[in-house]
C-alpha cells in the first residue's frame, strides 16, 4: 500500500491539530469528513476545508446525512448526535476508504477524555478495531493523541501555529458557538487550562 494516510477530520480541535502536525511532518495525507446528519455538519465541514486548503490537503466528504435523518425519526427531541457509536461508523468507513485508496494508515484524533466518555472511543474498542484492521488487510489505525488531555492537544496546536478561531466544536450547530453544550464546555475548559485565549465573542454566552 502506498496511498496517502487517511485522517478522519471533523473541523474540531483534535483533528485539526493532527492535520497540521501531519502536514508539518511532511506526511502525505488525505482528510475525510463524514456528514452523518449532525446539526453542525455544514460548519464542521467548512472548518475542515478552511484548514485543509492552505495545507494542500485534499478533503473528501462522505454523505450519510439521510442515514442520520432516518435515525432521528420518532424521537421527541432532535438528538445532537444522531448516530449511536458514531466512531464505529466513522472508523468503518475510514477503513473501507483507506483500503480502496491503498492507504496504509488511518488516523483518528481521539483524546484521553474521549476514551473515558464514549464506548466507541474506549481503549478496549480501539484495540478490537485494530484487530479488525489486521484481519481485513494492511491498514494500521493510529491514535497519537489517545494519552493526551484536550488542553495538552491545544498546547501542541498552539506550538504548531494552528488558528483555532476557525475550528468548530459546537454540537448545536449555531453560527456562533453556544458555550453551553458538552463540547463547548470541554473546549472552554481546555483552552483555559492550556492558557490559550479565545476571542471574546467566540461563544454566544
Amino acid at each position: 500500500m502506498d496511498g496517502p494516510a487517511i485522517l478522519l477530520a471533523s473541523g474540531g480541535v483534535e483533528s485539526t491539530t493532527l492535520l497540521h502536525q501531519l502536514a508539518q511532518a511532511g506526511e502525505a495525507t488525505q482528510a475525510v469528513f463524514i456528514d452523518y446528519g449532525q446539526r453542525a455538519a455544514p460548519f464542521e465541514r467548512r472548518a475542515a476545508a478552511d484548514h485543509c486548503e492552505p495545507l494542500g490537503v485534499e478533503l473528501v466528504a462522505l454523505d450519510l446525512a439521510r442515514v442520520g435523518e432516518t435515525f432521528r425519526r420518532g424521537q421527541e427531541r432532535k438528538s445532537h448526535v444522531p448516530l449511536p457509536h458514531r466512531n464505529l461508523v466513522a472508523l468503518s468507513l475510514g477503513l473501507s476508504y483507506a483500503t480502496n485508496l491503498g492507504a496504509a494508515k488511518l488516523y483518528l484524533a481521539v483524546n484521553h477524555g474521549d476514551t473515558l466518555d464514549y464506548p466507541s472511543a474506549s481503549h478496549a474498542f480501539l484495540a478490537q478495531f485494530r484487530l479488525t484492521c489486521g484481519l481485513l488487510g494492511g491498514v494500521e489505525l493510529r491514535t497519537p493523541y489517545v494519552s493526551l488531555g484536550k488542553s495538552e492537544v491545544v498546547q501542541r496546536g498552539v506550538e504548531l501555529g494552528v488558528d483555532y478561531d476557525t475550528t468548530y466544536s459546537c454540537l448545536l450547530g449555531y453560527p456562533v458557538h453556544c458555550g453551553h453544550c458538552p463540547q463547548c464546555q470541554k473546549r472552554r475548559m481546555a483552552f483555559r487550562e492550556a492558557g490559550a485565549e479565545e476571542p471574546a465573542d467566540f461563544y454566544r454566552v
